[in-house]
């Protein structure tokens, strides 16, 4: 299909688009200097550490932000119109073309959310063991103080005692994956559409950094954070069982899936009328 194509066209210029290539690989060091406490930890516990570290990496605020940026500086330069973008508009319609974007975002943010994934265990390869279980060095870093007693807490991933507590290594892959790629594409799509709606190259890029910085503000504040978005794209800022204060999984998915299909149906309108200005790939 020609939407397919259109996603993938934006793919094949990650070869010769150093921004791209710069941002995928600062994430990756992201992952490994704030991972590397982890790694400390088992060597000093002398326990090879399980793979399921990925769940935990969005667990603390300011962390998270960092985690965040490279997603704002993907899509910053939303609708992707450029030189060659011109020719792919004029071969299909413009809502086909809409469509390519769309899927693009969501395809980019499936790419990032593996990325994290898989880097969170290949930069700690030699620290460790695969087990189905958490494992006894992150049960103690999300159970005990012994990150603090070892001076690793600073700069070093939260390991959350509630999500060891309440979810399986499986289930929070999972639903950390699901979470953090929808906001990924939460925040591709503000952009999008903003961007559009405004014909700015920077306004959609600032109202979606609004709403990244906000968790900075909220987590910790339980009520609050049924307001903002990106908190919740952590389990540990899940309600489990009615337990705490904290959004509901079904609220959280719903914010998501509403607040991106209002954006499509806004950006496929719209597509009729956007307004083609060149933005040339730095």
């Amino acid at each position: 299909m020609k939407l397919f194509r259109v996603c993938m066209q934006n793919i094949r210029k990650w070869n010769s688009n150093n921004r791209i290539k710069i941002i995928f690989l600062f994430a990756i060091m992201c992952v490994a200097i704030y991972t590397d406490g982890i790694g400390t930890l088992s060597d000093n516990m002398g326990i090879k550490v399980s793979p399921w570290i990925y769940p935990f990496l969005f667990s603390y605020r300011y962390m998270k932000i960092v985690f965040m940026i490279p997603i704002l500086f993907i899509f910053c330069d939303a609708p992707f119109i450029d030189d060659n973008q011109i020719y792919i508009m004029l071969r299909v319609k413009r809502k086909v073309w809409c469509a390519g974007q769309i899927l693009y975002i969501c395809v980019t943010s499936v790419i990032y959310s593996l990325v994290l994934m898989v880097s969170s265990v290949i930069v700690n390869i030699n620290h460790i063991t695969f087990s189905s279980k958490w494992g006894e060095v992150l049960g103690t870093a999300g159970t005990t103080n012994a990150m603090s007693q070892f001076n690793l807490q600073y700069n070093t991933i939260k390991i959350s005692g509630r999500i060891i507590t309440y979810y399986t290594p499986a289930q929070a892959m999972f639903f950390s994956f699901i979470l953090m790629t929808l906001s990924f594409i939460f925040i591709g799509m503000i952009i999008y559409v903003v961007n559009v709606i405004t014909k700015s190259s920077i306004v959609g890029s600032i109202c979606a950094a609004v709403f990244i910085l906000l968790t900075a503000v909220v987590d910790g504040f339980p009520y609050l954070m049924w307001l903002s978005p990106i908190s919740c794209n952590s389990i540990n800022n899940i309600d489990v069982a009615g337990q705490t204060l904290y959004p509901t999984i079904q609220y959280v998915l719903s914010v998501y899936s509403i607040v991106i299909a209002a954006c499509i149906i806004i950006a496929l309108i719209t597509s009729r009328r956007q307004e083609i200005v060149v933005r040339k790939e730095r």
